[in-house]
C-alpha cells in the first residue's frame, strides 16, 4: 500500500511540470482526439484545398497573407464563386501588404459582388493610418467547420516550384481554428456570425493550436522551451531565419549539451538579401556544433520543427522577430510519435537536396562542405514582385543584426566581413541617392506624415466634438447664477 505521505514519482512530476510549462508558454491547451494529415508541397496542399472547398455545403473561411492574381489564385477565386452560387457562405480575410496589387486592381470585387464577405487586414486609410508592421501572416482555410488547413503556403502559383509544408486538421481543435479566424475577423469590423462546427473526435492525435497576435510572443516562448527540453534531436526548417540572441544561445547550448541540432534554410530566397544576412549568424551556431544546411532548389518556404521523435510544429511562423513579436501567425504544435517520425523522415530527404555549411580553412570560416550543383534559381520577376511587398515585413530582422554590429555588441568575424560589407555598400548607395535627390525621401515621408496626421486627427475630432457638446448648455437652460 502506498503511503499518503509518499513522495510523488519524479518522472510523473516532470511530465506534469513540462505540460504546465508548454501550456503556459504556448497559451494553448493540449487537445486530444484530432486527425492530422501532413501535406508536403503545393501539389498535395492545393489539391486538398480544392477537393474540400469544392465539396463545401455551408461555409468557407479563408485567412491568407497572400492571395495572388495569378493562375492558381484565379482558379481558387472561380471555385469560391461557384460555391457562392450554391448558397455557401464565404468569408475572406487577406493582408493588405501581402495583396496590395490585388487590393487596388479589384481582384476581390467579383467575390464581393457574388455575396462573399471580404475584408483587408490593416489597409491604409484616413481612419486607420498606415501600419506596415504587424501583418496578418496566417494561412488558414476552414471548410464547413469540419476541416481546416494550416501551414506556410499562400494562394499563389508561385508555390508550385517551392518546397513547403502544410496540414489538414479535423477534430476538436476546429473550435480553436474557428476562434482564431473569428478574432482576426472581428478586429477588422463586425463580429463573425455563429457558424456550425463538427468538433467530434476524429483521430488519436494530441496537439495545440497556437494563434499568435502582436506582442504575445507565444511561439517564441514555446520555441525557446523546446530548445531547452530537447534531449536527442532538434531539426528545424525555416524560410527567413533571423534568430534573436536568446534563441541562438538556446540552440548553441542544446548542441553543446549533445543534442543533434540541425537547421535547413534557403540558399536562393524570394527576398534576396535575407539569405545574405542569415549567413552572418552561421559562425556561432557552427562553432557550438549546430549543423547548417542550405537548400539547393529555388526556394524552401516551410516553417517546421521536430524534436526527439515525439514533438513537431507546422505553421506560418518564421524564426525571426517579425513573426515572433509583430505578426498574427498560426501554428500547430503536435505531440504524436507517428507524425513526428514522418516529419523526421522528410527532413532527412530534404537535406539530401541541400549542401551542408561547415567551418573550413585556417580561420575556420563557414564554407560549403562540397561544391554545390547548379540548380534552378527563382525567376527575376518573382524576386522583384515578392521583394517589394515583403521589404517592410523583414526590416526588423535586418535592423537587429546591424544594430548589434554598429553598437559593438557583436563582433564581425572575418568570415562575415563580405556579407556585412555588401549590406554597408547598399546602405551607403541609398544614402548617396538620397543626398543627390532628396525628394526620393521627402515626398514619400511627407505623404506618410500627412496620412498618419490625418488619421490621428480624425480619431481625435469625434471625442473633442462630444466633449464640447457635453460642456455646452442646452438651449433654454439658463446659465448658473452666481449668488
Amino acid at each position: 500500500m502506498t503511503s499518503p505521505h509518499a513522495s510523488p514519482n519524479p518522472s510523473s512530476l516532470f511530465r506534469q511540470l513540462a505540460e504546465q510549462a508548454l501550456a503556459r508558454s504556448a497559451g494553448a491547451p493540449l487537445v486530444a482526439g484530432n486527425q492530422i494529415a501532413v501535406l508536403f508541397d503545393a501539389e498535395a496542399n492545393f489539391q486538398a484545398w480544392w477537393d474540400s472547398i469544392a465539396a463545401a455545403q455551408h461555409s468557407v473561411l479563408i485567412e491568407m497573407y497572400l492571395f495572388a492574381d495569378d493562375e492558381f489564385g484565379q482558379q481558387l477565386r472561380g471555385l469560391l464563386l461557384e460555391r457562392l452560387a450554391h448558397g455557401v457562405q464565404v468569408y475572406v480575410l487577406y493582408d493588405w501588404l501581402g495583396c496590395w496589387r490585388e487590393h487596388y486592381r479589384g481582384f476581390f470585387k467579383p467575390l464581393q459582388q457574388a455575396g462573399a464577405q471580404v475584408r483587408a487586414w490593416q489597409a491604409p486609410g484616413w481612419a486607420s493610418g498606415l501600419s506596415l508592421l504587424g501583418r496578418d501572416h496566417r494561412k488558414l482555410i476552414v471548410v464547413d467547420g469540419d476541416t481546416a488547413f494550416i501551414g506556410g503556403l499562400c494562394a499563389s502559383s508561385r508555390w508550385q516550384d517551392w518546397r513547403d509544408t502544410g496540414l489538414r486538421l479535423r477534430g476538436p481543435l476546429l473550435a480553436d481554428a474557428m476562434a482564431a479566424f473569428a478574432d482576426s475577423w472581428a478586429a477588422c469590423g463586425e463580429p463573425l456570425p455563429a457558424l456550425a462546427a463538427n468538433l467530434a473526435a476524429a483521430g488519436q492525435v494530441s496537439a495545440r493550436l497556437i494563434a499568435t497576435t502582436p506582442s504575445t510572443a507565444k511561439l517564441m516562448r514555446l520555441d525557446l522551451l523546446i530548445a531547452g527540453f530537447a534531449r536527442e534531436r532538434l531539426w528545424l526548417t525555416d524560410a527567413y531565419f533571423m534568430g534573436t540572441g536568446a534563441y541562438l544561445s538556446a540552440l548553441c547550448n542544446a548542441a553543446r549539451d549533445g543534442v543533434d541540432v540541425r537547421l535547413l534554410v534557403p540558399r536562393s530566397s524570394d527576398i534576396g538579401w535575407i539569405a545574405t544576412v542569415s549567413r552572418t549568424l552561421y559562425r556561432p551556431l557552427l562553432e557550438a556544433g549546430v549543423r547548417v544546411f542550405e537548400w539547393n532548389g529555388p526556394m524552401i518556404h516551410a516553417k517546421t520543427a521536430v524534436a526527439d521523435g515525439r514533438w513537431a510544429r507546422i505553421g506560418s511562423t518564421n524564426l525571426n522577430v517579425s513573426s515572433w513579436l509583430a505578426n498574427r501567425e498560426l501554428d500547430l504544435a503536435i505531440e504524436d510519435a507517428q507524425l513526428a517520425a514522418q516529419m523526421e523522415t522528410r527532413f532527412l530527404q530534404d537535406i539530401d537536396h541541400a549542401t551542408e555549411v561547415v567551418l573550413s580553412g585556417m580561420h575556420k570560416r563557414p564554407a560549403l562542405a562540397k561544391p554545390r550543383q547548379q540548380g534552378p534559381r527563382l525567376p527575376l520577376r518573382q524576386h522583384a514582385a515578392a521583394s517589394a511587398a515583403a521589404a517592410a515585413r523583414q526590416a526588423a530582422r535586418l535592423g537587429e543584426v546591424l544594430d548589434t554590429a554598429v553598437r559593438g555588441t557583436r563582433n564581425v568575424e572575418d568570415s562575415e566581413a563580405s556579407a556585412f560589407a555588401s549590406i554597408a555598400l547598399v546602405l551607403l548607395a541609398l544614402a548617396a541617392a538620397i543626398l543627390w535627390q532628396p525628394y526620393l525621401v521627402v515626398i514619400p515621408l511627407a505623404l506618410v506624415l500627412v496620412l498618419l496626421g490625418g488619421s490621428v486627427l480624425l480619431r481625435a475630432l469625434p471625442r473633442l466634438w462630444r466633449r464640447r457638446q457635453r460642456s455646452t448648455p442646452k438651449s433654454g437652460t439658463p446659465p448658473d447664477a452666481t449668488p
